[in-house]
């Protein structure tokens, strides 16, 4: 599974090899669910794809809240940049994807792109809801792990310990652990502060860091992530 905001490029470039699903990774309009999704379609999502019921081992990379959500607020700016520019076949899903980063840009633009202000800015029913907006990256991380409550990914690897997960994934799933090949995603990110648990929190003001122990919950919960 492949959360957003965790990895996932870095995961698809290293374990390409073994990749035999049929659906793209970018916006396309799947036929089982009746909407449109991307590469991070989420556990329940398996669930209903004919895939879901063959017995697939399933595991997934979460990250911390804090980081997530601040890595999220610049790959929205991002998005605004380089994905109008791209064309999507049928021509609606390219309307609708335009559509989705016009709105998320709006956001940032009014808080006057500080993350503090976007960050409470942000509605619940964004976070919450994976069919309201297909561009939205900070649905919590265990709607790709769990469903209903219930653990169904029997792996769970964390960001913050990439490479020593990355190998017991292979070894769950029984392969070879080839060599990780980096993405370019961290270019795009500020550079990092050093000496604290969490990279990006000490940029966050405390109703920030209230706002997002707020937000995901659940995911402190269920991964174990100390909250500030």
């Amino acid at each position: 599974m492949s959360p957003w905001k965790t990895a996932s490029s870095t995961c698809h470039a290293s374990l390409g090899q073994y990749n035999e699903g049929e659906y793209p990774r970018f916006f396309y309009f799947n036929r089982f669910l009746n909407r449109v999704v991307t590469q991070h379609a989420t556990l329940a999502d398996l669930t209903a794809l004919p895939e879901g019921k063959l017995g697939y081992k399933v595991g997934a990379f979460v990250r911390n809240p804090y980081d997530r959500a601040y890595s999220g607020f610049i790959q929205i700016q991002r998005d605004f940049q380089e994905q109008p520019q791209l064309e999507i076949e049928p021509s609606w899903i390219t309307q609708l994807v335009r559509a989705q980063i016009a709105a998320n840009m709006s956001r940032v633009i009014s808080s006057g792109f500080n993350f503090d202000a976007w960050i409470n800015l942000l509605p619940e029913y964004e976070v919450y809801e994976p069919g309201c907006n297909t561009n939205m990256v900070l649905h919590p991380c265990h709607y790709w792990t769990h469903v209903n409550g219930q653990q169904l990914a029997g792996f769970v690897g964390k960001v913050e310990q990439f490479e020593d997960d990355f190998h017991r994934f292979c070894d769950y799933v029984d392969i070879k652990p080839p060599a990780i090949q980096l993405s370019n995603i961290s270019e795009h990110e500020p550079e990092q502060p050093t000496g604290a648990p969490y990279k990006y929190a000490g940029r966050m003001s405390r109703r920030a860091l209230d706002r997002i122990n707020e937000l995901f919950v659940e995911d402190f919960e269920r991964f174990g992530y100390d909250k500030l």
